[in-house]
């Protein structure tokens, strides 16, 4: 374990020049920024000998646990300047230190400065509390819902929900009555087995369903953040606008119509293959650009891509569009933005880059003895981030495709120069 550092033998000149570090940039919404920004002599004192790696996620955790208790102590006023300051706070969320403190001066009707002065001193403050108080809980604690499994999560008090849960709801629009309609592609009708025909005896509605993980995934979810909400699952062909809250469409072009509907707004298509291969992902603004899936030489899958997009129409409705190559894809688009405290900070970095803008996200999916893995965004940043605002065209605000390399095979390469 980390050797705690005793109180005397840090300075409150020595925390604070920590946080001042900490502030810029991202802040707190990357949390591995800790690890750069905090001193090793700092960080062991905030772990109160807790954490037996360093530089691990088990000591990022920690660090983020003990700073979220100190800044809880602070009184009202201060706390609003610290959590701007470190970008935990939506309305004043920039990727800048100093657009998070004109945002905060043009909420206070004061000059940029005064903010300034006003956290300096917040930040002093948070410092003392910080050198004196390292309480948070370190040992782990059964709770009696967990069947015997130990966990080190810090629970939320009774009658609050953890901050991560917050963040989904309020990315998925999971508020109190929302109506949510799940559109799941469709097997092909030369494709279905005679149990999902409704004549048959054995009939089986969700037999129809191409994308049944996901769709079973994301009720599961949804249920789980927001029991309120009015949830109810389609087939393409059965289903007919009706006005609700969020519409979400699982799976892609080749097996869902009502995804086609909306490839005319979008800045990229899947390019058609017959029944069997791939339908790699194409963006013809970045020169063509072709991505696929990536394949062993005994043509066993290594990774999918997941491809999120959202998009907001002027009647209300938020749509969300899930999908990939393959079935692993827009299960893992699902699965990326949506898994508990991953799925929060990977929201956290989308909403750093685009805030409320239309954006279609890529990543990569993987499947590992059988279990879908999809990275943390704020560990791996995506493959692609695009965004527009105003029904504008898309444009690419992060782009790392670069690392998704050639296999030789034509598949999960980077092709300039092909043309739609």
């Amino acid at each position: 374990m980390l050797d705690r550092v005793s109180s005397p033998s840090l300075s409150v000149d020595e925390v604070k020049d920590g946080l001042k570090r900490l502030r810029q940039g991202h802040g707190l919404a990357r949390p591995t920024a800790l690890l750069s920004t905090l001193t090793e002599p700092v960080r062991a004192y905030l772990a109160n000998g807790a954490v037996r790696e360093s530089g691990s996620v088990e000591e990022v955790n920690r660090l983020v646990a003990v700073l979220r208790r100190a800044i809880e102590g602070l009184a009202d006023d201060e706390r609003l300047y610290v959590e701007v300051e470190f970008n935990l706070v939506t309305e004043h969320r920039y990727p800048t230190l100093t657009e998070r403190q004109e945002s905060l001066a043009r909420l206070r009707k004061c000059a940029a400065k005064t903010v300034r002065r006003r956290a300096d001193r917040a930040l002093d403050t948070l410092a003392y509390l910080l050198l004196s108080k390292t309480d948070v809980p370190a040992q782990p604690r059964m709770s009696p819902s967990d069947n015997g499994v130990v966990s080190n999560q810090v629970q939320p008090a009774a009658g609050q929900t953890a901050r991560w849960e917050d963040d989904l709801c309020e990315f998925w629009r999971l508020s109190n009555g929302s109506r949510i309609d799940i559109v799941c592609s469709e097997i092909p009708e030369n494709e279905l087995p005679e149990y999902a025909t409704p004549t048959d005896r054995n009939y089986l509605r969700y037999a129809k369903f191409a994308d049944l993980d996901t769709l079973i995934y994301l009720r599961t979810r949804f249920a789980q953040l927001a029991p309120t909400v009015t949830i109810r699952d389609f087939a393409p062909s059965e289903y007919y606008d009706t006005q609700a809250d969020v519409l979400v469409v699982v799976g892609g072009p080749p097996w869902n119509a009502k995804y086609r509907e909306f490839l005319p707004q979008l800045p990229f298509y899947f390019e058609p293959h017959p029944l069997g291969e791939d339908d790699p992902l194409v963006i013809p603004d970045l020169g063509g650009l072709t991505l696929g899936p990536r394949w062993t030489q005994r043509q066993e899958l290594l990774e999918d891509l997941a491809v999120f997009t959202r998009l907001t129409l002027a009647q209300g409705t938020t749509v969300f569009l899930l999908g990939g190559c393959l079935t692993l894809g827009v299960l893992g688009s699902a699965r990326c933005l949506l898994e508990a405290e991953r799925g929060a900070r990977s929201i956290r970095y989308v909403t750093e880059q685009v805030g409320d803008a239309d954006f279609v996200l890529v990543t990569e999916a993987r499947r590992i003895g059988g279990i879908t893995d999809v990275t943390d965004l704020t560990m791996v940043n995506p493959l692609l981030l695009l965004a527009r605002r105003h029904n504008e065209p898309f444009t690419a605000v992060v782009d790392n495709s670069d690392r998704y390399l050639d296999d030789r095979a034509g598949r999960g390469i980077r092709r300039i120069g092909h043309t739609r």
